[in-house]
């Protein structure tokens, strides 16, 4: 009896570098301080157990999941008191509790934008508005005989008061307390990626966030939509072309003298001497290179590779074969890359570049895609300002902006906690619509929509150098892949005169010939072509909030 060979194994994802850089950091403190990014993050990740997970580039996402799960739950305690607070004070001085938030408003409207960083207005307003509304829930009214529905309306104003401030201490414990969160776990030196968070164990998101951790690094992208580099950033410009495959002597060469994967292996090894400091030439310490397959998610129904079982999330890793098996017959919706990434500046920035190469008929196809993830917003950094002890400053800060954001957040707090609790209840009922979707529709997309680190990217770099250092990591990669091709045809002697124009063209002259469409630097020239250059002066760096 023959012993059955064993099952192939998935390739070994790439051991986690990523957890402890300033990008993770940033990101976690982006969590507790960002509403909008939460909610974000939690929705593309969690909701949708059946969606593929987008790469995490330069950060690991476990414990930005984590942070987001534990601010999520620590903002519905702060809405839960407001909202108690709240209908205290309507029930028993309602004309009195909207005054008092009359008042407030026009405080708010009247104070200028971030004018607490210029000056002590807001401070001023602020509880201006506070200290009349006080003062006008006290004044004492006369009614009939303590009875009827004007006595209800008015109410104990005194109470009504003691309400207030009751929301008004809610809302000052929990900006105290982020920022103690802040100064205790997520400064540069106290930053444990892998400590634990309350509510780590909760049945309903461990599961999926184990799901999550292992696809973050596994080598397939499936995206949503059209664009197939997710994650990965901001597109940069490009290059592709055919070159005609001819013997270097002008005869006709009697087949193709190599296959596409010994091209790909020749490119990996030659960039792999760039992460060597032997003390020559240029030098990449961070360099990262993966085979990546990145396939359309609306398209893996029937394609057991990616998608075994329609009803589980797509399959995220594959074997060493699998993936040279997609390099070698490069058609269909799956496509394979030779991706090589630069991180720098804490990982806050990643220089990526993507080599695809395919062979058709007498034509060897060569492609190069790049895009680059630029710095967090820069609000995310005032973090690493924050002192352990509290300043008198800060601390007038952090009661100010609880005395201005008190009246829209307790407005909004009984909304909130009634679409969480509507969310969190039809959970399984969503679910399991959506696997009834699935089974009818056979184009449905499993793609990641977004990357978390593109939910948090700022709008301008933060730093003149950051710029340079994105450019020259592209550009190094750019020469030494082309350095490469061009000794892997002579050495197999293919006619490599045309390519050595095309390389020129590239390296000197910033060509991009694509489908007709030629771009020279922000000219561009053909059927329906644009092209633009903006250079974005970087801000200067806030304070601390």
């Amino acid at each position: 009896m023959t012993t059955p060979p064993a099952p192939r194994q998935p390739t070994a994802a790439p051991a986690v570098t990523d957890a402890g850089s300033d990008a993770t950091r940033y990101l976690c403190v982006a969590a507790h301080t960002d509403d909008v990014f939460t909610e974000r993050v939690l929705t593309e990740v969690l909701d949708d157990d059946l969606r593929a997970v987008a790469p995490s580039v330069g950060f690991d996402l476990d414990p930005v999941v984590r942070h987001c799960l534990a601010a999520r739950r620590r903002r519905r305690r702060r809405d839960v008191g407001l909202t108690v607070a709240g209908a205290v004070a309507v029930l028993l001085a309602p004309v009195w509790t909207l005054l008092a938030g009359v008042i407030m408003m026009a405080g708010a409207a009247l104070t200028p934008a971030r004018s607490h960083r210029h000056g002590p207005l807001l401070p001023a307003v602020s509880m201006l508005a506070v200290g009349l509304a006080s003062v006008l829930l006290t004044i004492p009214l006369d009614t009939d005989d303590g009875s009827g529905p004007s006595s209800w309306l008015l109410g104990r104003p005194d109470l009504a008061l003691l309400a207030g401030l009751a929301a008004y201490t809610v809302l000052a414990v929990h900006l105290l307390g982020t920022r103690r969160i802040l100064v205790d776990r997520l400064r540069q030196e106290r930053f444990r990626p892998d400590r634990p968070m309350p509510g780590d164990t909760d049945g309903w998101s461990a599961a999926r966030r184990r799901a999550v951790a292992r696809a973050q690094h596994g080598n397939v992208t499936v995206y949503g939509g059209y664009a197939p580099f997710v994650g990965y950033g901001t597109p940069t410009a490009g290059w592709s072309f055919a070159l005609p495959i001819r013997a270097a002597d002008g005869a006709a060469a009697p087949g193709v003298p190599f296959t596409v994967v010994d091209l790909i292996a020749h490119v990996r090894q030659r960039l792999l001497t760039l992460r060597a400091a032997d003390g020559g030439g240029d030098h990449l310490a961070g360099l990262r290179l993966q085979d990546r397959v990145f396939v359309a998610g609306e398209t893996l129904t029937g394609d057991d590779r990616f998608l075994p079982d329609r009803q589980a999330a797509p399959r995220q890793q594959l074997t060493d074969e699998e993936i040279h098996a997609v390099a070698a017959r490069p058609h269909g919706a799956a496509r394979h890359y030779l991706c090589a990434l630069v991180p720098s500046w804490g990982g806050e920035v990643v220089a990526s570049t993507f080599l695809h190469f395919s062979t058709d008929g007498r034509l060897l196809y060569l492609e190069c895609a790049r895009a680059v993830l630029g710095p967090l917003r820069q609000g995310y950094h005032d973090v690493d300002r924050l002192t352990e002890w509290l300043p008198i400053g800060q601390r007038g800060q952090i009661l100010t902006s609880a005395a201005q954001r008190l009246l829209p957040l307790a407005l909004g707090a009984p909304g909130r906690l009634l679409a969480a609790a509507a969310h969190r209840l039809g959970r399984d009922r969503r679910r399991a619509r959506v696997r009834q979707t699935v089974r009818e529709d056979l184009g449905h997309d499993y793609g990641a929509r977004i990357g978390v680190r593109e939910l948090a990217a700022g709008p301008t770099y933060h730093n003149y150098f950051q710029v340079l250092d994105a450019a020259k990591h592209l550009k190094v990669v750019e020469r030494h892949v082309l350095d490469a091709i061009l000794d892997f045809l002579d050495a197999r002697g293919v006619d490599t005169t045309e390519f050595r124009s095309q390389q020129t063209i590239i390296l000197n002259q910033g060509v991009i010939q694509t489908g007709g469409l030629s771009v020279v630097t922000n000219q561009a020239v053909g059927p329906g072509a644009t092209a633009g250059q903006r250079v974005t002066p970087p801000t200067p760096p806030t304070g601390a909030t």
